[in-house]
């Protein structure tokens, strides 16, 4: 009795699968999507085990407190003659005085009053690019001063530096002196200042008290 109801349900059964197969595969169709569905939804949330590439930075370095700072130096020169003051000065333009010469004319330069023997400073670091020495104008000596500045001096006596030597605003380059250029002035130095080639007054550029 109970094989013939076993069997009875399965016919039942395999009747109802053949009926309703097509429903049934739709439904296990819709519960696979369904499935591939949740799987993609959690995998995109998951976070990736992958490394991130950051842009590149710059290389920013710490501030090194044991480099020295650099700031250019202001071209400012210091009074050349020891103790000196202005006598004649610069002028390119109006004429004056020249009591050697008993004649005004123009004065291309500055005579820096000093008492004889007194040293001249270079007045500002440089090199020196020539040095000569005669009776009339005495010792000259020429001072490139860098960044176009170049100076030279005249009626020195006893100089002490030679071409090629590095200077510096209070290097003692020689003594005032007195020999027949502008012989009938009271001991100076002849002092001549070119920027960019072209000669400027002296005193515009000298600093301190003694100006």
């Amino acid at each position: 009795m109970q094989k013939k109801d076993a069997k009875a349900i399965g016919s039942r059964l395999m009747a109802f699968l053949k009926k309703n197969i097509h429903y049934i595969l739709m439904i296990l169709c819709v519960i696979a999507i369904g499935v591939v569905v949740t799987v993609v939804a959690v995998l995109n949330t998951a976070k990736p085990d992958v490394d991130v590439v950051k842009p590149d930075q710059p290389n920013i370095e710490a501030p090194d407190d044991d480099k020295p700072v650099i700031v250019e130096k202001k071209f400012a020169l210091v009074m050349p003659v020891v103790g000196g003051v202005k006598g004649r000065g610069f002028s390119d333009t109006a004429l004056s005085f020249n009591p050697s010469l008993n004649r005004y004319d123009a004065h291309l330069a500055v005579d820096l009053m000093g008492s004889e023997g007194s040293n001249v400073l270079a007045g500002f670091e440089g090199i020196v690019t020539n040095v000569s020495n005669d009776a009339y104008y005495g010792g000259s000596v020429t001072i490139d001063y860098g960044k176009g500045y170049v100076a030279t001096f005249q009626l020195l006596a006893d100089v002490n530096v030679k071409t090629g030597d590095k200077v510096t605003e209070k290097s003692v380059i020689g003594k005032v002196g007195k020999f027949q250029f502008e012989c009938l002035e009271n001991p100076h130095v002849h002092y001549e200042l070119r920027q960019d080639s072209k000669l400027v007054d002296p005193m515009l550029y000298i600093v301190g008290e003694d100006k």
